[in-house]
C-alpha cells in the first residue's frame, strides 16, 4: 500500500525547531523582528522538509497574489497564443505570473471563469469576450468590487472602468480590399468568421465600405461567413464554398490567416494559380503565411504588442490603489499590409 505524502505546513517546521508558528512565518517573510540566525535555521529546515508556501494563504495576509488572470475564447487560435505570449513577457518583467483560462467560446464558461478569478486567486483580469457575450454586467460587477480589468479584441460595447486595447478592424479590412481594387480586381470574395463576433462584423464592414467607395458590385455567392468554431470544419466549409462557385472570384479577402491558408489550399486543389488567377489576402500575419507556398499577403496585427499593452495597462491599475473611478483608457494599435506572393 502506498501513502500520499502530506503537504508540509508551518506547524511542522515549528515543531521540528521547537519554536512558535508565528516565528516560522515571520522568518520565512524575512521579518526583521526575527534574528538572522533563526531565519537561517528556518529556511534550511523548510528546504530540507520540502516546504512549499501556500500562495492563497499568503495572499489573504498580503492582499496580493502577483498573478494575473487571462480569459481567452480558445487555446488553438494563433492570435490568442501570441497575445498571451505578450502578456506573459511583460508580466514576468514586472514580477507577475499569468493564469490562462479558456471560455471555449461560451458565455457561460466566461462567467464561470470570471467568478473563479474573482475569489482572490488573481490580482486583476485580462479578458477577450466571446462572440456570445452580449451583456457585460458580469464584468461591470467585477469592476465594482475593485478588481482591475482590461478588455481586448472582441469588445461589443464600452465598459466603464475597464481599459480597452483594440485594432480598428474595419479600417484595416478597408485598406486590404482597396489594395485589391487598385490592382484591378472586380470579383472580390469575402471569407469571415461567425456573424455574431464583432471583429468579424467590423472586418465585413470594411470590405463593404471599400466595395461601395469604388462602385464594385458585391455578389452574395462570393461571401462566406463560416459558422464552425473548429478548424477541421472550417476547412470543410471553405472547401464546399469554392466547390459551389460557378464563376470564380479574381481575389479573396479573408478575416484570419487560417481562412487565408485554407482558401489557398482549396484553390490550388481546384487547379487555380495564385496569384495569377486569384489573389488572396489574410488577416493576422502570425507566422504561418510566410512558410506556405505561395506565401500569404496579410494584414499584420500587432498581437504580441497587444498582449504587452494589456498587461501594462492592468499593472498600471495595480498602482492606483482604491481608485474606484478609474478613468478608462482606450488604446488603438496600428496594422499594416504585408505584401507577399499571394497577390500580384
Amino acid at each position: 500500500m502506498t501513502f500520499k505524502k502530506r503537504r508540509v505546513k508551518l506547524e511542522d517546521i515549528a515543531r521540528k525547531l521547537n519554536i512558535s508558528i508565528a516565528t516560522v512565518s515571520r522568518a520565512l517573510d524575512k521579518n526583521p523582528r526575527v534574528k538572522l540566525s533563526t531565519q537561517e535555521k528556518v529556511f534550511k529546515t523548510a528546504e530540507a522538509m520540502g516546504y512549499m508556501p501556500n500562495q492563497i494563504a499568503k495572499s489573504l495576509s498580503s492582499g496580493k497574489t502577483n498573478i494575473i488572470g487571462v480569459i481567452i475564447p480558445r487555446y488553438d487560435e494563433p492570435f490568442f497564443i501570441e497575445v498571451c505570449r505578450g502578456i506573459d513577457h511583460y508580466a514576468r518583467e514586472h514580477n507577475y505570473k499569468i493564469l490562462i483560462s479558456s471560455s471555449r467560446n461560451s458565455f457561460e464558461f466566461e462567467r464561470e471563469n470570471l467568478s473563479s478569478f474573482e475569489k482572490g486567486i488573481v490580482d486583476g483580469i485580462i479578458l477577450s469576450p466571446t462572440h456570445e457575450t452580449e451583456t457585460f454586467v458580469h464584468i461591470k460587477s467585477i469592476i465594482k468590487k475593485g478588481i482591475p480589468v482590461v478588455l481586448f479584441d472582441n469588445i461589443r460595447e464600452e465598459v466603464r472602468g475597464a481599459d480597452h486595447v483594440i485594432i480598428e478592424d474595419d479600417k484595416a479590412s478597408f485598406s486590404a480590399v482597396e489594395f485589391l481594387i487598385k490592382k484591378g480586381k472586380k470579383r472580390i470574395s469575402f471569407i469571415g468568421g461567425i456573424r455574431e463576433k464583432k471583429v468579424f462584423q467590423d472586418r465585413f464592414k470594411g470590405y463593404l465600405d471599400a466595395m461601395k467607395k469604388y462602385n464594385i458590385p458585391v455578389y452574395d455567392d462570393l461571401i462566406l461567413h463560416c459558422e464552425s468554431l473548429d478548424r477541421e470544419y472550417e476547412d470543410v466549409e471553405i472547401q464546399n464554398f469554392f466547390n459551389k462557385i460557378t464563376a470564380p472570384p479574381d481575389a479573396v479577402f479573408t478575416c484570419t490567416d487560417n481562412y487565408g491558408l485554407l482558401t489557398m489550399k482549396n484553390l490550388l486543389r481546384l487547379g487555380y494559380k495564385i496569384p495569377e488567377d486569384i489573389s488572396v489576402i489574410g488577416f493576422g500575419d502570425l507566422g504561418l503565411g510566410e512558410v506556405f507556398v505561395p506565401s500569404l499577403t496579410c494584414i499584420a496585427q500587432p498581437s504580441f504588442e497587444m498582449g504587452q499593452k494589456v498587461a501594462e495597462l492592468l499593472i498600471d491599475q495595480f498602482n492606483e490603489p482604491n481608485d474606484v473611478n478609474h478613468r478608462k483608457k482606450v488604446i488603438k494599435l496600428k496594422t499594416e499590409l504585408v505584401l507577399r506572393d499571394s497577390t500580384t
